[in-house]
Formats: structure tokens, C-alpha cells, sequence
């Protein structure tokens, strides 16, 4: 995976390029393990991107997500990461 690289809204990227563009949202994951985060996949293939948005507060991150255009929240599936919090589309 490129370096991850760590934006200040979700905003500022440019979902043109993502056939079906995701954000999956983590509480604590092992390498923020301070934070909650917020990374854009590219849902068509299944396959993450190196694009994050890091905050203290869940509320944060969705108000963001929320900004950036994303209105349907999806709950985790049983199975899944313990990590993630929800996933937006």
C-alpha cells in the first residue's frame, strides 16, 4: 500500500477517480490507536486507499463524512473487525 496520507476534511479529495467510493470509519485501529479514523475505499474492488482523516471524536468524523456528501451509514457485519464503527456510502 502507498504512504498513508492524512487530509484534513474528506472534502479536500477527489472521489472522480473511485467507481464506488467508501469510507469506512474505525474507533482505535492499531496504528491510530489514540483516535478514530476515517479511510476512503474503493468499494468496486474492495480494496482500501491510503487516504485517511484522523479525529478524537466519532461526532467529528461523521460531521465530516456528512460534509463531504456521504448520507447512508451502514452498521458493522457480524464477523467483521472489532475496529470498525460504521461504513458510509
Amino acid at each position: 500500500m502507498q504512504q498513508e496520507k492524512i487530509v484534513e476534511s474528506m472534502r479536500q479529495v477527489d472521489f472522480s477517480d473511485l467507481r464506488f467510493p467508501l469510507i469506512v470509519v474505525y474507533k482505535n485501529p492499531k496504528d491510530y490507536p489514540d483516535a478514530y479514523v476515517a479511510r476512503v475505499w474503493e468499494g468496486a474492488r474492495s480494496l482500501p486507499t491510503n487516504i485517511i482523516i484522523k479525529r478524537e471524536k466519532l461526532q467529528e468524523i461523521r460531521k465530516d463524512i456528512k460534509a463531504a456528501g456521504f448520507t447512508i451509514r451502514i452498521a458493522p457485519k457480524a464477523g467483521e473487525d472489532p475496529v470498525i464503527v460504521e461504513t458510509w456510502i
